[in-house]
């Protein structure tokens, strides 16, 4: 029998985070270069929403650390959590009870460099945030494939 090989766990998920990061990025390059980038962007919409993928990881990620309501503050605990598990560095810019403006520095790992897929992690925040509440939108007025020094995400929630 081999003997088992100590790996620290940081550097565990590290690796499954890199590897992750490069197979998604490594899909959605293929699909864009063979259907074009509007099918690779629905193609991932629809992946997402498939058994309702997404908004179950939503709420289950609600549920597991008790997260409550359907207000921006719920949303703004959710990508607090999010951001955490998946090792993003944001930079809160604005938190009301409509409102919640974030800067991600570093860009994103899990940015795309062809512009005209960038949609995809709009598409992914819209369902999270429809999730919680059905009247919360999200623009991104910067982003790092477009050019800019860092990315921007506002969140916010009609009254």
């Amino acid at each position: 029998m081999a003997k088992k090989v100590a790996i620290l766990l940081e550097l565990k998920y590290n690796y499954m985070k890199g590897m992750e990061t490069t197979l998604f990025k490594t899909v959605m390059y293929e699909l864009r270069e063979k259907y074009g980038a509007a099918e690779a962007l629905e193609f991932f919409e629809s992946a997402w929403e498939r058994n309702d993928r997404v908004k179950n990881m939503t709420t289950t990620l609600k549920d597991v650390f008790k997260i409550e309501g359907n207000d921006m503050e719920t949303i703004q605990k959710w990508f607090d959590i999010w951001w955490e598990l998946m090792g993003i560095d944001a930079i809160i810019i604005e938190r009301s009870n409509t409102i919640n403006t974030v800067r991600f520095p570093k860009g994103c790992e899990w940015k795309t460099e062809p512009r005209d897929i960038s949609e995809w992690q709009l598409i992914f925040n819209n369902i999270v945030i429809k999730t919680i509440n059905p009247k919360a939108t999200v623009e991104r007025p910067k982003a790092m494939c477009e050019g800019d020094p860092y990315c921007e995400y506002v969140y916010t929630i009609e009254e």
